[in-house]
Formats: structure tokens, C-alpha cells, sequence
């Protein structure tokens, strides 16, 4: 076990984190972005940020793996390569200060880091003619952010953006270098005693949530304008970001 976390996760907490689940699915499956977003801070609020952190890990390798495996071949190699190879020891610094910073500190910055990520996407910021070694440090950055606040998206997709891939190539380049670094950051967890059998249990409990959300994006993508709702989206990720912080300032209950 990590610190005082109980033995077995109450159902009220369980049942936030299958919502989170189902939020970060939906949002995943219908505009293609979201998923670590809505499910780190809603999780942040039901088992702490610590474990959300880890949980989020454990969901999106599940989900970015699927993905991966079927579209790896569309993916641009090499630039994958790099961004792997500067995340590696981005995860570990990242791993660090998961360890060491407070539950409240870690959980204001899981905010902050949202909040910064949804300007990035709102903005549609990009890392102009990027280089091969702005890669590497791109995914030094979300290396660092994968394991500490668990929102590692926006250094890679300005990164990407900057590059003018298409959808298809960018989305599968994203997901794959997802995948990977997933893998490793779930090792690293593993190595120092973060992932135990509470959390395992928890996020079986919670896994069917997922398909469900996933179903429900799907069928959302197909039947709704995705510019249309964009904006929504992105308000609501803001909404769940002030969530987080206010747990984490003790306006509202939180772990």
C-alpha cells in the first residue's frame, strides 16, 4: 500500500471513477481528445492524485494500445522514436515529484495543468517547423507531466500541429507514442509501489464504463457536428479543472 490509502476503495469513490471513466471514453471517441483531461481530476476528487495519476495510466494504456496496434503503420516513425526517447527520462523526474510533493500541491498543479492544456487546445497553439531535437524535448516535457499530474498531451500535440501532418498520420503518430510511454510509465509505477492491489481492483471494478463511453463517443461522432460541441467541451474540461482545485483548497470534500 501507498501512505494511508484504505484497503478497499468506498463505492461512492468507485462509482466517480467509473463516471470519470466513462467521460474520458465518450470525450476520446467522439473529438479524438479528453481522455486524461476529465478522468485525471474527476479521479483526483474520488481517490486522491496520486492514484488518479495511475489509475488514468492503467485506462489510457488500455485505450491508446487498442488503438496503436491496428493504426501503428500510419504512424511517422521516427519522430515517434524521438519523442519515446526524450519522455524516458521526463518520466522519471516525473515519477519523482509524484513521490515526493503533498496530495494538495500535487492536486492544485493536476488543475493548473489542465487549465494550461485546454488554452493550448482552445488556442491552437503549435511549435513552428519543429526540429528533431524539439522533439526530443517535447517529450522530455510530457514525460514529466505523464507521471507527475498525469496530463502529458500538449508539448506533443504542438509539436505534431507544427509539423502539418493529416488526421490520420497525427492521430495514429499521437497514440502510438501514447501507447508507448504508457507502457513504460505503468513499469515505472509498478517499480515503485504505486500500482497495488487496491488500485488493480478499483480499476477492474470500473472497467465497464469504458466501452460504454467509448459506444456512446462513437455514436456521438456520428451524429453530431464535433465543432459544434468543441467548445463545450473544452468549458467543461475548465469546470473540472476549478473542481479539482477547489477539492484540493478544501472548498469541497475530496481525498
Amino acid at each position: 500500500m501507498t501512505g494511508d490509502r484504505p484497503e478497499v476503495i468506498e463505492p461512492g469513490s468507485l462509482a466517480l471513477v467509473a463516471v470519470a471513466l466513462l467521460c474520458g471514453s465518450f470525450l476520446n471517441s467522439f473529438v479524438g481528445f479528453g481522455f486524461a483531461l476529465i478522468t485525471v481530476p474527476l479521479m483526483a476528487v474520488a481517490v486522491g492524485p496520486s492514484e488518479a495519476v495511475v489509475l488514468s495510466a492503467v485506462y489510457g494504456l488500455l485505450s491508446n494500445g487498442a488503438v496503436a496496434i491496428q493504426h501503428r503503420r500510419d504512424s511517422d516513425g521516427p519522430v515517434v522514436r524521438r519523442l519515446v526517447f526524450g519522455s524516458v527520462p521526463g518520466m522519471a523526474l516525473g515519477l519523482l515529484v509524484l513521490i515526493t510533493v503533498p496530495p494538495a500541491p500535487l492536486q492544485i498543479a493536476i488543475s493548473a495543468t489542465v487549465l494550461l492544456s485546454v488554452a493550448v487546445l482552445a488556442r491552437g497553439w503549435v511549435i513552428v517547423d519543429p526540429r528533431p531535437g524539439v522533439d526530443v524535448a517535447a517529450g522530455f516535457v510530457s514525460g514529466v507531466l505523464n507521471t507527475s499530474v498525469g496530463v502529458s498531451g500538449p508539448p506533443v500535440i504542438m509539436d505534431l500541429h507544427g509539423r502539418s501532418l493529416g488526421k490520420g498520420p497525427f492521430r495514429a503518430t499521437l497514440v502510438v507514442f501514447f501507447a508507448s510511454t504508457g507502457l513504460v510509465a505503468i513499469t515505472l509505477f509498478v517499480a515503485a509501489g504505486r500500482l497495488d492491489t487496491t488500485l488493480l481492483l478499483a480499476s477492474v471494478l470500473a472497467l465497464p464504463a469504458w466501452p460504454i463511453g467509448s459506444v456512446l463517443g462513437g455514436w456521438a461522432h456520428r451524429s453530431f457536428s464535433e465543432e459544434r460541441f468543441r467548445t463545450l467541451v473544452l468549458w467543461m474540461l475548465v469546470l473540472t479543472a476549478l473542481l479539482t482545485l477547489a477539492a484540493a483548497t478544501g472548498l469541497i470534500g475530496g481525498k
